[in-house]
């Protein structure tokens, strides 16, 4: 509780990203999103239990949290 507390207040001063980390970002969130529009977990050799499409769509929620 109290570490999330403390990073939530200081994290935007942690983190600083500078003007060539946030056009580097925004570039590899632009290939990601195409990427997302034709690749299925077929093309990554997930195996077919894995496939479950509300499992996955947490972890995409996730991991955009994380911008």
């Amino acid at each position: 509780g109290l570490e999330k507390y403390v990073m939530t207040k200081l994290f935007s001063r942690t983190f600083v990203s500078s003007p060539d980390d946030a056009k580097i970002n925004h570039e590899i969130s632009e290939k990601i999103s195409l990427l997302q529009n034709f690749l299925r977990p077929e093309h990554l050799d997930i195996l077919p239990t894995f496939h479950n499409e509300a499992s996955w769509l947490v972890c995409f929620q996730l991991l955009s949290m994380l911008e």
